[in-house]
């Protein structure tokens, strides 16, 4: 469960976006998003795969489910290789390959997915540039933020509400909510694949697949001991140093320079980055969506429920709070990040990384330690 996170550099990867889409954060190869689509009678996710700007992946995956009858009707899971002209002023489908041999009753769901990315598409080349979401103003519901547009959807019923932001990847999409006020597709995680190695696309599983967990993880009552400061400092310069801090107990143990331990229950870690100069002339508007896009992500198997996120930005501080799942190891985390902003391209980061029900049992135990946190420049 524990991995030290060192300070690390944020460089640019190669960028590339759907064709004649203008946008603030270009995609990067591997980034994917998930989509709950409830136009099915069954529980259904739709998935869109980046791998360049000729090359998209597109996953359709129904989990196993229970009929009335009691018959058992199996996971159903379809994957298609899409090959796109990108000097193209639409989008134009070049070639495609069935990644997953599909069955004759899924041609229509086939059918579905060349019309989806075609109006997705379309709707996303018609918003033109997309501004960044403004999220000091949070009211609290992640989902519901960003850029609403009215459309006529047929594909969805007629008259639809689509929210969009930046932070999202390909249609900058976060859902669309039918005529009744009813969400109908909606963002469920995103992610970006490691290597060419990481299967998470491929195996990706909805977090309804986790209610019936193996994991019986006991959760205690924390009792608080003494009190203790926890601080970790970032050479910045010959000059400078950056300082973090946050107060806790003795409960806590030290396992390295920046991380600390409550038992085997939950972690904390300490630690900062820096951005390229070129990303930090940008704005912090900029650089807000791109801490967002990165670290309210997936990170391999542990699948981050963007229906669970929340996302505060509050002067200097930035904070994501998290649910992650991860169907290998049946673990249900919550994580709560903290991003302090100490110059123009340097940011402080904490995190405190707890088991869900163990965090639910002591939530203003966690909650305590997470607000104490405090940062700053040293000589």
């Amino acid at each position: 469960m524990f991995i030290a996170i060192q300070i690390f550099l944020f460089v640019a990867n190669s960028l590339f976006a759907l064709p004649a889409v203008s946008r603030q954060i270009e995609d990067a190869s591997g980034e994917y998003v998930f989509y709950r689509d409830y136009s099915f009678t069954r529980e259904s996710y739709i998935g869109f795969l980046f791998y360049d700007e000729a090359t998209y992946e597109v996953r359709y995956f129904a989990p196993e489910v229970k009929i009335d009858s009691g018959e058992i009707v199996p996971a159903k899971n379809l994957q298609i290789l899409f090959s796109i002209n990108p000097n193209a002023a639409h989008l134009e489908l070049t070639g495609e390959r069935l990644v997953t041999m599909p069955l004759e009753e899924d041609t229509q769901i086939i059918n579905y997915i060349h019309d989806l990315l075609y109006d997705l598409t379309a709707h996303r080349i018609k918003l033109g540039a997309l501004e960044f979401t403004d999220y000091s103003k949070s009211n609290g519901d992640f989902l519901s933020e960003g850029k609403v547009v009215h459309e006529n959807y047929a594909q969805f019923g007629g008259n639809v509400t689509m929210i969009f932001d930046p932070i999202v990847p390909i249609f900058n999409l976060k859902k669309i909510v039918d005529y009744a006020g009813n969400d109908i597709f909606v963002v469920c995680t995103i992610g970006r694949l490691e290597d060419s190695q990481d299967k998470s696309f491929a195996e990706f599983v909805p977090s309804s697949a986790m209610k019936n967990s193996s994991e019986k993880k006991s959760a205690k009552k924390i009792k608080s001991g003494k009190a203790m400061q926890i601080e970790y400092d970032a050479q910045l310069n010959e000059n400078q140093k950056f300082h973090q801090e946050i107060s806790a107990d003795k409960n806590w143990e030290t396992q390295s320079e920046n991380m600390w331990t409550l038992g085997d229950d939950a972690f904390v870690i300490l630690s900062g980055f820096a951005f390229q100069q070129e990303i930090a002339q940008k704005g912090s508007d900029f650089v807000t969506a791109q801490i967002l896009r990165l670290f309210a992500a997936s990170n391999g198997y542990a699948f981050s429920d963007w229906s669970k996120l929340g996302v505060f930005v509050d002067g200097k501080k930035i904070k994501i709070s998290a649910r992650t799942y991860n169907p290998k190891t049946d673990h249900n985390l919550t994580v709560i990040k903290t991003f302090g902003r100490a110059a123009e391209n340097f940011y402080g980061f904490f995190s405190c990384t707890a088991f869900t029900e163990g965090y639910e049992k002591n939530r203003g135990y966690y909650d305590k330690i997470v607000k104490s946190y405090e940062f700053g420049i040293r000589q």
